[in-house]
C-alpha cells in the first residue's frame, strides 16, 4: 500500500508534458491578407514555413494548447495561438504583427 501511495504522490508531483501541436500541413490565411503561406509543423516542435517569397524553418514552444514560434520567420513577425483539434481536424489561431491567421490542413 505504501508503494502505491508513493506513485500516486510522485506522480502528483511530476510537471506536466508539453503537448507539441499535430504533425501535418496547414495552410494559413491572414484576416486581411488571404492565403499566406503553409506552415508543416514536424515532430518535437519543428516547422517549416512556405511562402511564395521562399521559405524557411525554425521551432515553436507549446504547452497545453498554446503555442509560440520561438525562431525562425514565425517568431520574426511574433506568432503566438491556440490550437484546437476536433474530429481529427486541426486548426491554429494566431494573433501576429500582420494580425489574427488561421492555419487549418487543406481540403
Amino acid at each position: 500500500m505504501r508503494i502505491t501511495l508513493a506513485a500516486a504522490l510522485a506522480l502528483l508531483a511530476t510537471p506536466a508534458l508539453a503537448q507539441f501541436p499535430p504533425p501535418g500541413i496547414y495552410a494559413c490565411t491572414g484576416e486581411t491578407a488571404g492565403g499566406m503561406g503553409i506552415i508543416s509543423m514536424l515532430i518535437a516542435g519543428d516547422y517549416q514555413w512556405q511562402t511564395p517569397a521562399g521559405t524557411g524553418d525554425g521551432q515553436v514552444a507549446s504547452a497545453g494548447n498554446t503555442v509560440e514560434a520561438l525562431t525562425g520567420p514565425l517568431a520574426d513577425r511574433h506568432w503566438k495561438g491556440i490550437f484546437s483539434t476536433d474530429a481529427g481536424k486541426t486548426v491554429f489561431v494566431f494573433t501576429t504583427d500582420d494580425g489574427k491567421v488561421t492555419c487549418a490542413a487543406p481540403e
